[in-house]
C-alpha cells in the first residue's frame, strides 16, 4: 500500500490502516510505503501510535527519503520506520501481487 496523504487533514490514512490490518489478519503480507505528505503519519504522534500497533501486527512500514528530508522529519519519525529511496517503491510495485495507492 502507498499512502500520500497526511492523517491531519483527511481520514484516508485511517482507512488505509484498516485495509492493511484486515489484509494482514487474512494472512497476507502487507507493507505500507509513505510518500509525499504521507510521511507525516510516521511522526511521534497519535497516528504514529496507530502505526506502531500495525507494525507490531507484522505490517512493514517504509518512508520515502526525499519526502522525509523535505519536511525536516529526519529525527522526528518513530524508530522502526525504514527510510528508503523511491527505487525501493518501484521494486515493491514490480514484486508485489497487488499495490494500492492512496
Amino acid at each position: 500500500m502507498v499512502l500520500s496523504k497526511d492523517p491531519y487533514t483527511t481520514e484516508t490514512p485511517d482507512l488505509v490502516l484498516d485495509i492493511g490490518l484486515n489484509a494482514k489478519e487474512k494472512g497476507n503480507d502487507v507493507s505500507l510505503y509513505l510518500i509525499e505528505d504521507g510521511v507525516t503519519a510516521a511522526r511521534k504522534s497519535e497516528f504514529g501510535n496507530k502505526l506502531a500497533a500495525a507494525h507490531k501486527k507484522g505490517i512493514k512500514i517504509y518512508a520515502d527519503d526525499k519526502a522525509v528530508l523535505s519536511r525536516a522529519l529526519t529525527n522526528k519519525l518513530i524508530g522502526w520506520v525504514e527510510v528508503k529511496e523511491i527505487g525501493t517503491l518501484l521494486d515493491f510495485i514490480m514484486d508485489y501481487d497487488r499495490v494500492v495507492w492512496f
